[in-house]
C-alpha cells in the first residue's frame, strides 16, 4: 500500500470518528429528560402512575424520566422540584402533595423557563396560572359521581358520612365539593354528618370507620371513600359490626375495590387507570419538550362507574 493511500485511509479513519463522536454528542443532547416530582410513593395509586411512568419512559428513545418523591413532606417536595429545576430538565410534571404550598415552587420552575404539567391532581387557582396544562382524572367530577352512587344506593335520602384524603390536598378538596354539588344538584335528601381523614391509610381507615360508628351508630347509613382501598377497609369494619347494610362507595376501580364490590362489601366506585394517567402525562410531556402546544389545557382520562351490575368488566391494575 502507498504512503498516499495509508494517509487517505488514517484521514479518512479520523474523520469517521470523528463524525461518529459528534452524531454521538448530537443524541445526546437530544435526550429529553423529564423531572417528575410526587408527593409520596407510599400512596399505592401515586407508585402504580410513577411505575407505569418510568416504564412508558424507558419503552421511548431518547427519553429519560427522573422521580423524586416528597415520601408526604411538602418542603421536600420543593426542595425536590428545585433540584429538577437546577438539573434543567426539558419539562417538569408535578403531582402535588398541597395544592397552595406548591405553588412558589412551581413559580420558580415557570420562571426558568421550564414547561409545567400538573398530574393525577391539580394545584391551587394560582398554580394553574403557572401550568402549560393539566392530565389526570377530575376530582370534582368524581365527587359528583360518588353523589349519583350514592344517591342511587340509598334511593335518594339518609346519613352519610366521608373518609377523605389527605388535609390541604386538592384530590381532596375537589372530591368532597364534587360530592356536596352532586346531591345538592340531584335535589337529594342524602345529608352529610361527618368527615375524617384517613390519608390514603387502608389502616387509619378501619379506626375512622370505627369512630362513624361510635358517634352516628344506626343513623350512618353511608359512606364516601375517597379511594378504593380505603373504602374497602372501612367496608371489613362495618360487616365485623354487623353493619353491612351501610352503602359504601370508593374510586380508583382498584384490586380490592372491585374484590370489595364483587364480595358485597363496596356498591360502587369508578374506574381511574394509572397506566392511562402516566402514558398520557407523558405523551404531553414530550410535545411540550418540543416545544408544542396542548390542543386543551385540561386533560381528563376516562373514568367510567363501576357496581356490581358490570364489574366483571374491569380487572383493576393497583
Amino acid at each position: 500500500m502507498s504512503v498516499s493511500l495509508k494517509i487517505s485511509r488514517r484521514v479518512a479513519l479520523a474523520a469517521f470518528a470523528s463524525f461518529m463522536a459528534a452524531t454521538s454528542y448530537a443524541a445526546a443532547a437530544e435526550k429529553i429528560v423529564i423531572g417528575h416530582s410526587q408527593p409520596n410513593l407510599g400512596w399505592p395509586y401515586i407508585a402504580a402512575v410513577t411505575n407505569a411512568l418510568e416504564a412508558a419512559g424507558k419503552s421511548m428513545d431518547g427519553v429519560e424520566v427522573v422521580t423524586l418523591s416528597a415520601d408526604g413532606d411538602i418542603a421536600k417536595q420543593s426542595s425536590d422540584i428545585a433540584t429538577l429545576v437546577n438539573r434543567k430538565v426539558n419539562v417538569l410534571l408535578v403531582t402535588s402533595l398541597d395544592g397552595n404550598a406548591v405553588v412558589p415552587a412551581l413559580k420558580k420552575a415557570a420562571d426558568a423557563g421550564i414547561p409545567i404539567l400538573a398530574v393525577s391532581n391539580e394545584p391551587s387557582e394560582a398554580g394553574q396560572k403557572l401550568l402549560a396544562g393539566y392530565s389526570g382524572p377530575d376530582d370534582y367530577v368524581q365527587g359528583v359521581i360518588a353523589a349519583e352512587l350514592l344517591n342511587d344506593a340509598l334511593k335518594g335520602e339518609g346519613a352519610i358520612a366521608v373518609i377523605e384524603g389527605s388535609p390541604g390536598q386538592s384530590t381532596t378538596l375537589l372530591r368532597t365539593q364534587g360530592l356536596k354539588d352532586g346531591l345538592a344538584k340531584l335535589n337529594s335528601k342524602i345529608t352529610i354528618i361527618g368527615s375524617q381523614t384517613a390519608d390514603w391509610n387502608p389502616v387509619k381507615a378501619k379506626d375512622v370507620a370505627q369512630a362513624f360508628l361510635t358517634a352516628h351508630g344506626d343513623q350512618l347509613k353511608g359512606v364516601f371513600a375517597q379511594d378504593d382501598n380505603t373504602g374497602a377497609a372501612a367496608a371489613e369494619v362495618f360487616k365485623a359490626a354487623g353493619r353491612g347494610d351501610i352503602k359504601v362507595v370508593g374510586t380508583g376501580g382498584t384490586i380490592n375495590g372491585l374484590k370489595a364490590i364483587r364480595d358485597g362489601l363496596m356498591y360502587g366506585t369508578m374506574d381511574q387507570s394509572p397506566t392511562t394517567d402516566a402514558k398520557q402525562a407523558l405523551d404531553f410531556a414530550v410535545k411540550l419538550a418540543k416545544g408544542e402546544k396542548l390542543a386543551e389545557k385540561r386533560n381528563i382520562i376516562p373514568m367510567p362507574k363501576i357496581t356490581s351490575a358490570n364489574v366483571n368488566e374491569f380487572k383493576g391494575e393497583w
